[in-house]
């Protein structure tokens, strides 16, 4: 790991766009004291100030009282799917793989609803790999596991939720700051995410 020093002389080395690329894209990962270094950078540079707030807002975390405050507004809100509130929202994750021949698609997707929305997409997705999910090399491999995981996954609602539904904070803390939490702001962000699928490998097959 780099000294403070040696990443402040670095940091002097670096162009102007480099150090907005930063700011905008990596604070959110960096030490405390590297944050530091950043800002003065900007300030030295006479760069865009709000820059310095972008950073603030991305790297100020929700914690304790306020995290489980903004949880709880998140769980009561209405389900983005059917729009109604049965019960509170939990967050689900949902794996799908479909094979073709010499093609196998593996996807995750990470979606925050209502319980019988959830566990209808949970079991869709569960019902497509089960019957598409073979017809590759790959795809043998991968079906059993993914039908067993998600399947199994159904005695871990509550944790894996949690664990969803903090990431979906951890993420969009810059955009809570910015933005508020109010409900409207928390229903657009959760509609985009859910629908949000995401790649977790393709393969194919030659033999």
């Amino acid at each position: 790991m780099y000294s403070v020093e040696e990443i402040r002389e670095n940091y002097k080395g670096f162009s102007d766009s480099k150090i907005e690329n930063i700011a905008k894209k990596e604070s959110k990962g960096l030490r405390k004291e590297v944050l530091g270094i950043l800002k003065e950078e900007i300030e030295k540079r006479n760069l865009d100030k709000n820059l310095i707030n972008w950073v603030e807002t991305e790297t100020k975390t929700y914690d304790g009282i306020e995290r489980d405050s903004l949880i709880k507004k998140i769980q009561n809100l209405n389900c983005p799917k059917c729009s109604e509130k049965k019960d509170r929202l939990y967050g689900f994750e949902i794996n799908k793989v479909v094979s073709v021949i010499l093609f196998a698609n593996d996807t995750r997707n990470e979606k925050i609803l209502c319980l019988s929305c959830g566990k209808k997409a949970k079991l869709k997705a569960i019902f497509i790999t089960f019957f598409a999910g073979w017809w590759s090399r790959r795809g043998i491999l991968l079906t059993p596991w993914i039908v067993i995981k998600d399947s199994f996954n159904f005695l871990f609602i509550n944790k894996i939720s949690d664990k969803i539904i903090n990431r979906l904070i951890d993420e969009n803390t810059g955009h809570f700051r910015r933005k508020g939490t109010e409900n409207g702001t928390l229903n657009r962000l959760i509609k985009r995410r859910n629908e949000k699928e995401i790649l977790e490998n393709e393969g194919y097959d030659f033999t």
